[in-house]
């Protein structure tokens, strides 16, 4: 390059820009080169994008499926309480729809004593020595309590921190300190405590005997039937229902529960949509003359795109792995593929399917189980054998991710080649130069030769003359 300089500067060379020619000889080499190598990195990017966005669809699809996998999404029972400050009422999956009668006579209560009075919560007991309490529940002794700090705030924290079904408390009425000790509801849990010196002797000034409140079972009515329970939560009497007495009703309340199916209907027209905004991406993906930005037309005769439609297709098709006698698939409860690929709900059908066969509706969608794990063997019914197999797709170890890590090898692969061409046409520069070099010198001895013997011939012309 040097040389050439020289050369064109003394005038006595080609007159070629040598430096220009070497670079449009790279560059007409290199260009088409490089060019293709950076489309396939463009085409490899876009199929990434395109990987992201059947996982995105994926992952919507599966938070619908996930709405209708657990036999607590179909808890549909809606209740009416005619004496809510009566009773509550909640209700599980397993509740069925009925009217009932209930009067709620007694609630349960427990047993509540004040203990002796005490005019100072720092009052020093049994003389400032440890002292015990000695507690029988029904007639039955339940062990010693330790008091090591001997006050009546430290009568308070030892039975709390004895854990043996009685708590404590310590009020103060204006008029002296009382400790009040609570016992759990039921009749057969009341109980006496009495203190101990250590010798068998009551601690003087420590007694028990104040009663507050009986202990006692709640007793009700179901249906003009009478019954009791030792708490006032009640669990085993209406299958799937609790009942939470509160106080004593006026009369017999009524109780409705009703079946409520317009949150299911709204999952079920939530799967439609996911479905269907899935089968749109996918077309995007397959669409060659998509004008769709980033990842429009990026897979398209991929042979991945096919397989994920198919499975997902199958997922609303294939009958349940836990089928009942007349819902056995989606297509029982009104779901349909039509001509054009998308899912549509026929919601008289749904309708119908709600309130003959409820049952089957949910063990068809949920096999009648909640939080299945997708190692699970067992079968899971249509939706929760969906999010397992949407779950495995997207794994790490997946067919989506596989192929994405694959191409993410290929574009190192391009990028790599693309160094070596850089390096190739810095290397054919370098010689262009060199080889440019020796015929501008070549060029530049035959110019010189040139005007020397024109210079000769002029002498030898004029000698003659």
């Amino acid at each position: 390059m040097a040389t050439s300089s020289i050369v064109n500067t003394l005038g006595a060379g080609s007159g070629i820009d040598v430096k220009s020619l070497a670079q449009s000889l790279v560059d007409a080499e290199k260009t088409p080169k490089k060019e293709r190598i950076d489309a396939k990195i463009a085409k490899s990017e876009a199929r990434i994008s395109g990987y992201s966005a059947i996982k995105y669809a994926l992952s919507d699809l599966k938070n619908a499926f996930a709405k209708l996998n657990d036999a607590s999404d179909f808890s549909s029972i809606k209740t009416a309480n005619t004496q809510p400050a009566a009773f509550g009422v909640t209700t599980s999956s397993t509740a069925e729809t009925g009217q009932y009668s209930i009067e709620v006579l007694q609630t349960a209560l427990a047993q509540r004593t004040a203990s002796s009075k005490f005019d100072d919560r720092t009052d020093i007991l049994n003389g400032g020595a440890a002292f015990t309490l000695d507690l029988s529940v029904d007639g039955v002794s339940k062990g010693s309590i330790d008091v090591v700090t001997d006050t009546p705030a430290g009568l308070v924290s030892a039975i709390n921190g004895a854990s043996l079904g009685v708590t404590a408390q310590l009020i103060d009425t204006s008029n002296g300190y009382y400790v009040v000790v609570t016992g759990e509801t039921g009749e057969a849990q009341n109980f006496s405590l009495t203190s101990n010196d250590g010798t068998g002797t009551a601690v003087s000034g420590v007694s028990f005997a104040t009663p507050l409140q009986t202990a006692t079972d709640a007793s009700f009515k179901i249906n003009g039937l009478e019954v009791t329970r030792t708490s006032n939560t009640i669990t085993d009497v209406i299958d799937g229902v609790t009942l939470d007495l509160y106080a004593n009703s006026t009369g017999a309340a009524r109780l409705d529960l009703n079946r409520d199916t317009s949150s299911i209907k709204d999952n079920i027209k939530g799967l439609v949509t996911a479905y269907n905004d899935f089968e749109a991406a996918m077309n995007i993906l397959g669409d060659r003359d998509s004008d769709v930005e980033e990842f429009g037309g990026a897979l398209a005769g991929e042979s991945l795109l096919q397989t994920v439609r198919t499975q997902v297709r199958n997922m609303v098709t294939n009958t349940s792995t836990t089928p009942g006698t007349t819902i056995q698939a989606a297509r029982d409860v009104g779901l349909s593929i039509d001509r054009n690929g998308k899912l549509t709900l026929d919601e008289t059908k749904l309708d119908t399917a709600l309130q003959d066969n409820f049952d089957e509706v949910s063990t068809m969608f949920s096999a009648g189980t909640n939080n299945q794990s997708i190692y699970s063997t067992a079968s899971a019914g249509l939706a929760g054998d969906a999010i397992n197999s949407i779950e495995k797709m997207l794994l790490s170890t997946g067919l989506i991710d596989t192929r994405s890590k694959s191409v993410t090898t290929q574009i190192a692969k391009y990028k790599e080649e693309l160094t070596e061409l850089e390096s190739r046409m810095d290397k054919l520069l370098a010689r262009y130069m060199s080889q440019f070099s020796i015929m501008e010198s070549m060029v530049g001895n035959s110019n010189s030769m040139r005007e020397g013997l024109k210079s000769s011939f002029a002498g030898m012309m004029k000698a003659y003359e």
